[in-house]
């Protein structure tokens, strides 16, 4: 779901990058591809270095992740095992392989899902213990466990266990994972959080959260008053300022989804696609925008965002959302 940039200025051959004495440079190259935003560049650099005889992890890895972010995910998953098997210590293999079985188990059959949740959780895991004072690793795993059903391998108390241990390495982290594995619905729960611990008071993250998991139970009006809460925090630092930008982005999905409240949902979404032209959802947002235009009848607005984003997108989900549109 990212957009991608030309960013010539970091563009190197090929060739020049695999006769490099010093493989760190590719990866370098590559990660400020990535930060630049153009995905397809570092795909087109990396794809001629990669074969199926290919026994280097890091080039496995790199094209792995970078498919991943192009939303090739079944290319991205062959690439990340293999990998794996090759340097089973890198913790950075394991966590992009977890989270592209995850991505897969969302959208595959349930007898599929339960073998991507398992391989996702077990990676997980593996990544956790080879970087335990690295908070991404709580965060992930323990994110799986609070949302993944226990058939899937899905566990709360365990993911409210993660969120304490991770308090002790990043205290807002850690309370910010107790509350993705907390019901957020309950009015109670939600409450003694926060008078456990007044931080939550004072940021977005919180009110997005308890957003998110009334929309997902398809409460959008909820939803809407706690993104809307979300917008009155401080930005104090990065991660606010990102909660605060997501927040607009569920006003606009909520308004969709609840076809109401649709000139809101406008205001937002243009507010988030004009402060947020980088965001790895911004494709989406778009969608969302067009919908709500056509919920307001305005086909012409609505196709001159839609058509271009059909054109240009890569995400095979976006894809098919917009042509039953078009």
């Amino acid at each position: 779901m990212r957009s991608i940039f030309f960013f010539s200025g970091l563009v190197l051959s090929s060739s020049a990058l695999a006769n490099s004495a010093q493989p760190q440079a590719l990866a370098e190259q590559v990660k400020a591809l990535w930060q630049a935003g153009d995905i397809q560049a570092a795909q087109a650099l990396l794809s001629p270095m990669v074969t199926k005889k290919t026994k280097d992890a890091r080039l496995l890895a790199l094209l792995g992740q970078t498919e991943a972010l192009l939303n090739n995910a079944d290319k991205a998953e062959d690439l990340l095992e293999k990998a794996v098997k090759l340097d089973s210590n890198n913790a950075d293999y394991q966590h992009w392989y977890a989270t592209v079985s995850c991505n897969l188990a969302a959208s595959a059959s349930m007898f599929s899902a339960l073998g991507y949740a398992k391989r996702c959780k077990k990676a997980y895991e593996t990544a956790l213990e080879l970087a335990p004072q690295n908070p991404r690793s709580y965060i992930a795993l323990g994110s799986f466990l609070a949302q993944a059903p226990g058939v899937a391998g899905g566990d709360k108390d365990k993911a409210l266990q993660l969120a304490e241990q991770l308090k002790q390495i990043d205290p807002l982290q850690g309370i910010l994972l107790q509350l993705n594995a907390s019901d957020l619905q309950d009015d109670a729960v939600f409450n003694a959080l926060l008078a456990k611990d007044e931080l939550l008071t004072q940021r977005p993250e919180t009110y997005l959260q308890r957003g998110v998991a009334f929309s997902r139970a398809d409460q959008h009006a909820k939803a809407m008053a706690m993104f809307e809460q979300a917008l009155t925090m401080p930005a104090s630092d990065d991660a606010a300022a990102d909660a605060k930008a997501q927040a607009l982005y569920q006003i606009g999905r909520s308004a969709v989804k609840a076809e109401r409240a649709v000139d809101k949902g406008i205001a937002a979404l243009q507010q988030f696609i004009a402060q947020q032209p980088a965001a790895d959802n911004i494709d989406w947002a778009k969608l969302r925008l067009g919908q709500l235009y056509l919920l307001q009848q305005q086909q012409a607005k609505a196709e001159e965002i839609l058509k271009p984003l059909l054109a240009s997108t890569q995400d095979k989900e976006l894809k098919g959302e917009l042509q039953k549109l078009l």
